[in-house]
């Protein structure tokens, strides 16, 4: 029983990370230069089984002295029962840059590349770009457009889609010690509009001291064909 629940956990981990909100993963960089974010993570199991599961991110935040800004983002996620196969392995590695063209408006672009073992995804490659807005506060919105090839290892069809991107993205400072984030996707399929997706991050993150941060973070999807799950987490950050 012990052992069923634990995978189910495991499950939803993994599907919460196929699809990945990279607005949630954005820095905020007031002065030229490079901020490297790191946050690891290590589950250690023992009962009737062991089992071990090893999580990692890494962001780099830059900004350049032509106005050029944006960040490197990955992940990789593995699970596994001791003296057997991964059954969760999955990484991703994610590109976005911008810059300003009007006031309040900036022009952005991005390519993210990704794989997930447990759902037989091999390989997942996005491209694209658009326009991202801020004319009130710490309130963000963005309109694109982006290519989409996923190709799964049981299937030998690649498929290939051409969808809309949005997103809204809302921050507020508590104490100067707190940041709250909400961040709500929003993507549909250009040659069906009914083929939609929503995704919503809610991140906490309590700077500690120097350097080092806590974080709660929840994760919600939901699918047209109605398929959706919420998912909880928490760990530390550290930026150098």
């Amino acid at each position: 029983m012990i052992k069923i629940v634990f995978f189910s956990f495991i499950l939803i981990s993994s599907l919460a990370l196929c699809q990945v909100n990279t607005e949630s993963m954005r820095g905020d960089k007031q002065s030229p230069g490079v901020t490297n974010n790191l946050a690891l993570d290590f589950s250690y199991f023992s009962g009737s089984v062991e089992i071990i599961q090893l999580m990692g991110s890494y962001r780099m935040d830059y900004l350049s002295n032509s106005n050029w800004y944006g960040f490197l983002a990955a992940r990789y996620n593995r699970a596994f029962e001791k003296g057997k196969e991964d059954f969760s392995k999955r990484w991703f590695i994610h590109l976005r840059t911008a810059r300003p063209i009007l006031t309040h408006i900036d022009i952005e672009g991005f390519i993210q590349k990704e794989a997930n073992h447990f759902i037989d995804l091999e390989n997942r490659e996005l491209l694209g770009g658009g326009l991202r807005i801020n004319q009130v506060g710490n309130l963000y919105w963005g309109i694109g457009i982006m290519h989409e090839m996923e190709k799964y290892n049981n299937i030998s069809q690649e498929y290939n889609f051409i969808k809309s991107t949005n997103y809204i993205n809302f921050q507020v400072n508590v104490l100067k010690i707190i940041e709250l984030q909400n961040v709500i996707y929003y993507q549909f399929k250009l040659e069906d509009p009914e083929d939609y997706r929503i995704l919503w991050d809610g991140n906490l993150t309590v700077k500690a001291s120097k350097g080092i941060s806590i974080h709660i973070n929840t994760h919600y999807r939901f699918d047209k064909s109605g398929d959706g799950y919420f998912e909880i987490s928490n760990g530390l950050g550290f930026q150098f």
